[in-house]
């Protein structure tokens, strides 16, 4: 199963953006943390597109949660916040829980061949 988000840094911002989501190790992290077997990143002019790769059957463990569990993730997410348009606080659990329903981008289809 692959799951997609994409979202924009605010105007002027672009490079903090880019260097901050630009680390696979912490990508790798987020992506253990949440039971995703894959994390890729693709960016450009500051959009951020990132596509997990789950196993059949399994539920994503929502960031939120990791970030209660994991202090270092918290951090991370507090820096990426202001840097976002209509980012979030994660000192308040429910503006990243509709954040991560804004940047969701639903899938159409998964034709293999």
């Amino acid at each position: 199963m692959l799951v997609v988000f994409s979202f924009k840094a605010k105007h002027g911002r672009e490079r903090e953006f880019e260097e901050l989501l630009n680390n696979p190790d912490a990508a790798r992290a987020v992506a253990r943390a949440m039971g995703a077997v894959r994390n890729a990143l693709f960016m450009k002019d500051g959009r951020m597109i990132r596509v997990f790769e789950f196993p059949e059957g399994a539920t994503p463990v929502p960031l939120h949660e990791i970030a209660e569990r994991d202090p270092s993730l918290k951090d991370f997410l507090r820096k990426l916040g202001p840097l976002i348009e209509d980012g979030f606080d994660v000192d308040r659990p429910e503006t990243l829980v509709a954040f991560n329903k804004r940047a969701f981008v639903p899938q159409a289809f998964d034709v293999k061949v």
